[in-house]
């Protein structure tokens, strides 16, 4: 098995028998969402209005975690005509802001994302850059509120962890302060709430669906299948479906360099899981 498969599992035996911190438990989280060496999914994300109008957005994601352990994200925009053929490009570093770059097809070109776009919406949905990547135990001042706080998520039922993060860089994220709820099963936050200045929430995400899923290697992960997340000034969501994944089949480094993100061109996945 691999090393970090053990380490982690360290970890969780540790904890069960100790107390949590804030830091301790999304650090396990943090570690969980990286424990896949390779990883493919069709996200297939769906935004309504408040009026119930819809429109629906595909894209294939790549992930590689063996550099280092870092994780390495690519998402190619599939469909509709209007976002066919933008490309996003995330490389995980140590100790400082992860590298982040677009292909827009109108313009031919790609660009890397500044800091200060980071808050912007990914793709026209109600995610921004910043929700698809995962915030460091480091990142935040963490403090537990509840060690055994109850939550329900459309129907089901949660034990969880609450935990207030506050960022220490303010300016590089779209909100004051963050409520998360992690579900002591898996570590994976199943209802996260956004506030501002002036404790107004005005984002809430919740994770619909967890599911224990393998890889081509056997190994068991929790997925996040099913997520939703909503503008509470403005009444739109977006919701986001694994369509199907593929975990720790080796793919190709290609897909995580600039010559990728330009022409989109890299071998082929086989062996989808629906």
């Amino acid at each position: 098995m691999k090393k970090k498969i053990v380490i982690i599992s360290l970890l969780l035996a540790s904890f069960v028998l100790s107390a949590e911190t804030a830091k301790d438990v999304i650090k396990v989280f943090c570690d969980l969402d990286r424990v896949p060496d390779y990883n493919y999914s069709t996200l297939i994300l769906e935004n309504i209005d408040k009026n119930g109008k819809s429109e629906l957005i595909e894209i294939n994601q790549y992930g590689s975690g063996v550099d280092n352990g870092l994780k390495n994200v690519a998402f190619d925009f599939r469909s509709p005509a209007n976002v066919k053929g933008m490309r996003v490009l995330q490389l995980e570093k140590i100790k400082k802001a992860d590298d982040r770059f677009v292909y827009m097809p109108q313009l031919r070109q790609a660009r890397r994302i500044p800091m200060a776009d980071r808050t912007k919406s990914f793709g026209g949905t109600e995610f921004t850059y910043n929700d698809m990547t995962i915030r460091n135990e480091d990142e935040d001042d963490n403090v537990m509120i509840e060690d055994s706080s109850k939550v329900t998520v459309r129907g089901t039922s949660y034990t969880c962890w609450k935990i207030k993060s506050t960022p220490y860089k303010k300016s590089e994220v779209e909100y004051h302060y963050r409520i998360s709820w992690f579900d002591k099963k898996t570590y994976i936050p199943v209802r996260i709430e956004f506030y501002d200045t002036h404790d107004k929430m005005i984002k809430l995400y919740e994770c619909l669906k967890i599911d224990m899923v393998k890889g081509v290697t056997g190994i068991e992960y929790p997925l996040r299948r099913s997520n939703c997340i909503t503008n509470l000034e403005t009444g739109r969501k977006t919701f986001a479906t694994v369509k199907d994944f593929v975990f720790d089949e080796e793919i190709s480094d290609t897909y995580f360099t600039q010559n990728w993100l330009v022409t989109g061109k890299a071998p082929k996945i086989k062996n989808k899981k629906k």
